[in-house]
């Protein structure tokens, strides 16, 4: 079995979607698949067991160039380059994650072929927050060009119930529609030894998440402080992320620095699936993973913190509510409301029993995401689909 995995954006730009593609690709080349990581451009990455193949810059770029800016189809002058492609490399089945509008492109020219083609789409690439300028699909090109090309797709796993309720909207049939979900290797995370100081009487925030400031909620991090100083809360916030360093500019953070911790970001080139022994380490010297995200597909840091017996204090909002359950693992928090977020913040300061009591259920809840078990299902997925092609 071949799969070509062809990913719109790879490391060095690290997020979900990177982390998620790598792990997968690293894991079924252990069990002997024969896997392929097709980029638009040069990576940093080192610890990949799979294959990386760059494709030609130039050519991608004068067909988008004449598409996107002219509405021009000019892709038969793909059509050599990709046939070569095919040819050299046997690919049993084309998985796309996070489209971008070169992958809509690369799509229709696969389908000339007769090629089998799996969309992964992963949050910003099909939904839409009009109130937070969120979602490719808010340009109008890549929105009729995405339209148009669904229809060319053999199959979509979905990661999130959300991500299925917008592929509906979108005039998806339910039939091409499978169920698959990110994942952690969690047996690494058990290798970690817990390094809380039982002594420390403050209570200790971890949020992971790249600087995107209104979607991540980073412009609530003032709000909910004050309030926190406001009740006498003793608290430590580990803010973990690409360009979080962003958050020095904001003249509050500047003034109460004793209070955060903000590390730009923590790669991985040495170990062999993410997140990084360091970054475990961050989650499991944390009291609460505190999330005020305003729309996720799927958080891959929330089934981090959970392997971590982690648990998450979240608005209820997409995505969050499909692997946080309220008193469970977590708390889920309604409409946005930083004042009740503060109250139970509050709440597990006056008495840190009532998370400890939640731990248990944090790794209980994490267990269908296991990777071993997540990649199964998806050679599973390809297998059944009678995606393999007869040596």
């Amino acid at each position: 079995m071949n799969i070509a995995f062809i990913l719109g954006t790879f490391f060095p730009k690290a997020g979900g979607v990177q982390v998620q593609v790598h792990n997968i690709a690293n894991k079924l080349s252990k069990s002997g698949i024969g896997v392929k990581l097709f980029i638009y451009n040069k990576t940093n990455i080192k610890n990949n067991n799979y294959e990386i193949i760059i494709f030609k810059k130039l050519i991608f770029n004068i067909v988008f160039v004449f598409k996107y800016y002219l509405n021009l189809n000019i892709f038969f002058f793909l059509n050599s380059y990709v046939s070569k492609i095919i040819k050299k490399n046997d690919i049993d089945i084309w998985h796309f994650n996070f489209l971008t509008f070169k992958s809509l492109i690369l799509i229709n020219v696969l389908k000339k072929f007769n090629q089998k083609i799996i969309v992964t789409f992963h949050g910003i690439d099909l939904q839409i927050d009009e109130t937070i300028n969120y979602g490719y699909r808010l340009n109008k090109r890549y929105d009729v060009f995405l339209r148009n090309t669904l229809k060319k797709i053999d199959k979509f796993t979905y990661l999130s119930e959300t991500i299925k309720e917008d592929l509906i909207k979108l005039g998806v049939e339910e039939h091409k529609l499978i169920y698959f979900p990110n994942s952690v290797n969690i047996e690494k995370f058990e290798k970690v030894i817990e390094k809380k100081n039982k002594y420390d009487e403050k209570i200790h925030f971890i949020t992971v998440a790249r600087f995107a400031e209104k979607k991540k909620g980073f412009d609530l991090i003032q709000e909910v402080s004050s309030k926190l100083i406001d009740r006498e809360i003793d608290f430590k916030w580990k803010i973990i992320g690409e360009n979080s360093e962003l958050l020095y500019k904001n003249k509050f953070i500047k003034s109460h620095l004793k209070l955060y911790e903000i590390i730009n970001n923590i790669e991985n080139f040495d170990e062999e699936f993410f997140p990084h022994t360091d970054l475990i380490n961050h989650y499991k010297s944390s009291d609460i993973y505190l999330n005020l995200s305003r729309i996720e597909s799927f958080g891959i840091t929330f089934i981090e913190a959970l392997a971590c017996k982690l648990p998450i204090i979240s608005f209820a909002g997409k995505g969050a509510d499909e692997i946080i359950q309220d008193k469970f693992n977590g708390f889920l928090i309604k409409d946005n409301d930083i004042s009740e977020l503060v109250n139970k913040i509050h709440q597990i300061k006056k008495n840190k029993v009532i998370i400890k009591n939640m731990q248990n259920n944090c790794l209980d809840s994490i267990k269908k995401f296991d990777l071993d078990s997540c990649c199964n299902k998806l050679i599973n997925i390809y297998e059944k689909e009678n995606y393999l092609k007869i040596r």
